[in-house]
């Protein structure tokens, strides 16, 4: 069913639901971004999951600052607001529509003293920053699908000079082969190979953490794991089966 749909320009803006799960689409079935009615802050896509990884993969347990590249339904932004309590979130959108919608139909918070949305290109919005973020996620794509100038050697080298020196990136990948390699060699480039990515799943995403330490050699499994326990009765959010998989393929 869907419960608008607003044209703009030549494109459209859906907003559906179905089974308790409303959903967000630019003008296609290409879901931009989810939300289970019944519990709004729970996140539902996997790879929204994923991307929480960064919050115990780090040494600083604790960000101060957290830059989010790309609202979409604010699954992230929402999780970050409610467990992330003495982090200061700023994400940025170049959308208004997304803005509008994820305010009036999936539960955005309003601006605050530590929530805060600008409506911007994120590329030209940190080309303009001078502070830097403990952590930095960047999931900002068009109603194609296309990440343009956010998956860049240039944009990650802007995300690499306002990452704090023992900060971490976090970045949601489409793990189609060119792609994706492309991708790769960016990061490689940008982070001197101090970046390691999670094992394909078969949404067609791939999420890649970059920053110092973060050479999947210099991974302490163990501490991993105890962080997850500790993670999982804090949040409901369980990686146990993730990076055990993700060692065992880290070791082949």
């Amino acid at each position: 069913m869907i419960v608008l749909r607003k044209i703009f320009m030549v494109n459209s803006v859906d907003i559906r639901e179905s089974m308790g799960i409303r959903t967000l689409h630019f003008g296609s079935d290409w879901i931009q971004g989810a939300m289970r009615v019944a519990r709004p802050y729970q996140l539902v896509l996997e790879y929204t999951k994923e991307m929480m990884l960064s919050l115990i993969l780090s040494d600083n347990l604790n960000p101060q600052r957290i830059l989010l590249v790309g609202l979409g339904s604010a699954s992230i932004a929402k999780f970050l607001y409610r467990h992330a309590k003495t982090s200061c979130i700023q994400v940025v959108e170049i959308d208004e529509r997304v803005i509008h919608c994820a305010r009036q139909f999936f539960k955005c918070p309003e601006n605050d003293d530590r929530f805060q949305v600008d409506c911007a290109d994120a590329f030209d919005w940190l080309m303009h920053q001078h502070e830097q973020f403990d952590l930095i996620l960047v999931d900002g794509f068009d109603a194609n699908a296309q990440a343009g100038r956010l998956d860049s050697k240039a944009f990650y080298l802007l995300c690499q000079q306002h990452l704090h020196p023992h900060g971490l990136m976090s970045v949601n990948l489409f793990n189609y082969r060119l792609r994706f390699q492309r991708s790769l060699s960016y990061l490689t480039h940008v982070f001197n190979h101090q970046f390691c990515y999670l094992p394909s799943g078969d949404q067609g995403n791939t999420i890649a953490f970059a920053g110092e330490g973060m050479a999947l050699s210099d991974i302490n499994w163990q501490e991993i794991k105890n962080r997850a326990i500790h993670f999982h009765h804090e949040t409901g959010l369980n990686f146990t089966k993730l990076i055990t998989r993700w060692q065992k393929i880290s070791q082949m």
